[in-house]
């Protein structure tokens, strides 16, 4: 019986290691993945070039995702939970409605900063990707989007903002955030103290419009 135990034990820990080598294959693949696919674009991206970048065969990065798409999308779909995640935190860090669009505006735009490579694939280099289904969920990607929405509107209830069309000012937030990140992104001048200047200074100017 202890024999047997011993055994059980051994295979255990056996199955457990395997199960965190795979992961952390699956993790190395997807990083190399997004930074690649900046680097060479659509066309040029390649899955042997990801295997060969992480020390693999070609054939291993299959037996994880069927093709190029299929990995392309799962460096977004984990991207946009962590994405997903980090908004809703925002959202509900303070019961001040006015706050809480600050909040939300300034989360985006750390999201981008920390996350550039999937934010890029994310609303720049494929926001195709935005419209299909991620795992294990059929909610379609920009309902997440939709949290803006849901400040602005709260935030027109409590009486804190006016306006008759929360959806052109939500898109007004989301555009204005949205570009704060490119910019970030694309341009070295756009340092972090910078933008976070940007943002505020940004976010005034929107709120100040809408409120009462």
């Amino acid at each position: 019986m202890e024999t047997k135990t011993r055994i059980e034990r051994i295979r255990s820990a056996s199955s457990q290691r395997r199960e965190k080598e795979k992961l952390e294959l699956r993790s190395a693949i997807l990083n190399s993945a997004a930074h690649l696919f900046l680097e060479k674009g659509y066309d040029g991206f390649s899955m042997r070039q990801v295997a060969e970048q992480i020390g693999y065969s070609a054939t291993t990065i299959y037996l994880y995702f069927e093709d190029k798409d299929d990995l392309l999308f799962s460096v977004v779909d984990q991207a946009y939970e962590r994405f997903s995640s980090d908004l809703q935190a925002a959202f509900d860090s303070t019961p001040n409605p006015v706050q809480r669009i600050y909040n939300l505006g300034r989360a985006y735009v750390g999201f981008g900063l920390q996350n550039p490579v999937a934010y890029q694939l994310i609303f720049m280099q494929r926001p195709d990707f935005l419209t299909r289904w991620s795992n294990g969920s059929r909610k379609p990607r920009p309902m997440a989007l939709l949290i803006f929405q849901q400040a602005v509107t709260s935030a027109a209830e409590a009486g804190a903002i006016h306006t008759s069309d929360t959806e052109s000012q939500a898109d007004a937030i989301w555009a204005s955030v949205h570009g704060l990140v490119a910019l970030s992104i694309s341009m070295p001048m756009f340092n972090p103290d910078r933008t976070a200047k940007a943002v505020d200074e940004a976010l005034d100017i929107l709120v100040a419009g809408i409120r009462t």
